[in-house]
């Protein structure tokens, strides 16, 4: 019985320095990537950031419009929200308003009957593709 309680704990320890070894591993593996690879907010402000480039710095607001502006579309409306405010964030400290009245409009567009919908809304435009679905839309008249 004794030496069964030794092999036990022998075999505990052993296990216990296993597992202490595997987790050193991959924390070490882990400890140099760049947290913004895997953190949602930058990987959107790394999505959006390009559109400041393209906007005069006298433009004080932003428009914002997206697949939920588009009738009958389907969208998931938490995606679609939180795309919003990791743009407001992302943007700041431009204040970024839904709606297409504002002469700088940030378009989040996944789906393909969008340009259709800003001709119908909007008399001339130009539109940039920044990519990932994002397009600065510029009004060129009231």
């Amino acid at each position: 019985m004794q030496k069964l309680r030794v092999i036990a704990m022998i075999s505990l320890v052993a296990f216990s320095m296993f597992v202490t070894i595997n987790n050193g591993i991959a924390a070490r593996v882990n400890w140099h990537q760049d947290p913004s690879l895997q953190d949602s907010v930058s990987k959107w402000e790394k999505r959006v950031k390009p559109v400041l480039e393209h906007v005069p710095d006298n433009i004080k607001v932003l428009g914002y419009v997206a697949d939920w502006d588009l009738p009958g579309s389907k969208y998931d409306l938490i995606d679609q929200d939180n795309e919003y405010t990791f743009t407001q964030y992302a943007l700041a400290p431009r204040p970024v308003q839904p709606g297409l009245g504002h002469e700088w409009i940030i378009g989040n567009f996944t789906k393909p009957g969008f340009r259709d919908w800003l001709d119908k809304n909007l008399a001339s435009y130009e539109m940039i593709k920044i990519g990932f679905g994002i397009y600065l839309i510029h009004r060129t008249s009231q």
